[in-house]
């Protein structure tokens, strides 16, 4: 060891911390380090805040569902009155003149092999919608196709098939149009 290293090592050796500049250091060294985790904590609540806000939209949106799916299998099994009798899409319009929409079918086949009866004014969830129904000839079962616009409390209303008061019911959006397909079969005599 050099005559440097070994003054300097002297030096270093003869300075002491009194006990309490020891505890101000370690003190310092706690303060610091809780400082360090608020950063960790904030993005914790916040991953905690995003969760359980997502839990409460998904069961609002499952509920706004569980309405739209009862909703219509009501309007299908109560066989009100249509308020107009037309064969074609275009006749239909023409006779539900308050609707401040377009109708349009949802793509599929289904539709062509159906006979359209009429349709009615009815709602979704609150909003204007139109009640169409088909018959199938071949099988005697009875659909009902709501229509609507989509609306800020209809977005993102998609379900399965799902029988409700035994009607198979199905709801789903296609561009910006919420759809909702309910069907029975016709009792046998």
């Amino acid at each position: 060891m050099s005559k440097l290293d070994q003054r300097l090592n002297d030096y270093y050796q003869s300075k002491t911390l009194s006990s309490a500049r020891l505890q101000a250091i370690l003190s310092q060294s706690q303060r610091s380090r809780s400082r360090r985790l608020y950063p960790v904590f904030a993005a914790a609540a916040m991953l905690v805040v995003v969760f359980a806000g997502t839990l409460h939209t998904k069961s609002l949106n499952d509920q706004r569902v569980t309405v739209a799916l009862q909703e219509a299998a009501m309007n299908h099994a109560t066989r009100l009155q249509l308020d107009a009798k037309a064969v074609t899409l275009p006749a239909l319009q023409e006779s539900l003149q308050e609707l401040p929409f377009d109708l349009v079918l949802p793509k599929g086949g289904l539709y062509e092999r159906l006979a359209l009866v009429g349709g009615r004014y009815c709602t979704i969830s609150g909003n204007l919608a139109a009640h169409l129904k088909f018959s199938d000839p071949g099988t005697n079962q009875d659909y009902s196709l709501f229509v609507t616009p989509s609306a800020r409390n209809l977005k993102s209303l998609v379900s399965e098939p799902e029988q409700v008061s035994g009607v198979e019911v199905r709801l789903w959006q296609e561009n910006d149009v919420v759809y909702a397909l309910a069907k029975t079969r016709a009792a046998v005599p």
